[in-house]
């Protein structure tokens, strides 16, 4: 079990051994409240069949997560009686975590709640860390709050129903907080990797993705616990993300996230070679270990018009002025934040990447 450290309260990551498990250990069951992902139903739909009374469903997607679309979800969650006393149990990945963050942070003027992430990106990465994050139109991840949950119930279990985009996903994070951490990380997991995507569940066996779940979860939390509220080194965690949200947005969310990331991981790799930071040896080697776990989602991006790629670029919420921050690297556990020339340094360095990089 962990304990994250926050100012306005310390949570816990508890291990369980499965759904079923995780929702008789919800706190105050009596009033709880439920905020479910509707694809859980197909596989555990007896599981879920005492809360559903109690459930508001929703379908995850990113068109899901907007402002525009929390009305209801508001409305609704009152309508079934919902009070201040109340717990809120978000069960989903982060899709749900957003939405289920924000409205904990804002119903009530605060609102106790409890996550069970329920996909590998949600339980290696975002269940810790406190944030939620809404699109608003075009724009991603613009809204948003900081609302500690009371406690994170894992279920390595259900990471077997996922599909191998999903766990491709949540390996997108994993990579890259293990790069944040350093050589020894990244080799290892390169190492328990060694099968490509090919190895992946069934054949990937639980306690692997459980190891590196919580691994990856261990390299999280001192930054998160040091900046909670991302305004210094927690902003390093952001490694891939300005060129990542940049290809989700322009794709229209063709590209899991996790995936883009890593896509975003290998630009401002390219991206610090050009400025000096990092060796074209390290480069060509990230480009070619990482490969199969982009794959094709290349193609996806390459068939986007530059403009719109640049366009999601200059919107990110990290930017300040007339530069764009980046999260660079020198390699493994060296990334530092930088204000990158956008005309000079971004874009050919950025157009080379999907134009030339991505051909091969």
């Amino acid at each position: 079990m962990l304990t994250i450290k926050s100012r306005d309260r310390n949570y816990t990551v508890e291990t369980c051994a499965d759904l079923p498990a995780a929702l008789s250990s919800v706190s105050r069951p009596a009033r709880a409240h439920y905020l479910v992902d509707q694809a859980l139903f197909q596989h555990y739909g007896p599981a879920l069949a005492d809360v559903a009374g109690q459930a508001v469903t929703l379908v995850a997607t990113e068109e899901q997560k907007t402002y525009e679309q929390l009305t209801p979800i508001f409305l609704e969650l009152l309508r079934r009686g919902l009070k201040r006393d109340g717990v809120l149990v978000v069960i989903g990945g982060g899709v749900l975590q957003d939405i289920g963050c924000f409205i904990a942070s804002v119903l009530f003027r605060g609102l106790y709640w409890e996550l069970i992430p329920t996909t590998l990106l949600a339980q290696a990465d975002s269940c810790i860390g406190s944030k939620s994050s809404l699109n608003i139109g075009p724009y991603k991840n613009q809204l948003g709050t900081f609302c500690p949950p009371g406690r994170v119930l894992l279920t390595p279990a259900v990471l077997g129903t996922l599909p191998p985009d999903e766990i491709r996903s949540g390996l997108g994070e994993v990579i890259k907080l293990q790069l944040l951490n350093g050589a020894a990380g990244f080799e290892e997991l390169m190492a328990d990797l060694a099968g490509g995507p090919a190895s992946l569940p069934p054949s990937l066996p639980s306690d692997l993705l459980a190891k590196w779940t919580m691994r990856s979860l261990a390299v999280k939390q001192p930054y998160i616990e040091a900046d909670e509220f991302d305004r210094g080194i927690r902003n390093r965690l952001n490694y891939g993300h300005t060129f990542g949200h940049a290809y989700e947005s322009a794709t229209h969310f063709a590209i899991p996230h996790g995936i883009a990331v890593l896509l975003g991981i290998l630009t401002a790799t390219h991206l610090s070679v050009r400025l000096g930071l990092a060796t074209p040896a390290h480069y060509v080697d990230l480009k070619h270990r990482l490969a199969p776990w982009h794959q094709p989602y290349g193609a996806t991006l390459r068939q986007v018009e530059l403009a719109a790629v640049f366009q999601a670029i200059k919107h990110d919420k990290k930017n300040t002025g007339d530069a764009v921050n980046c999260i660079l690297t020198a390699g493994p556990g060296r990334m530092e934040k930088r204000a990158v020339d956008f005309q000079r340094d971004l874009a050919p360095s950025v157009t080379e990447f999907i134009q030339h990089e991505l051909a091969g």
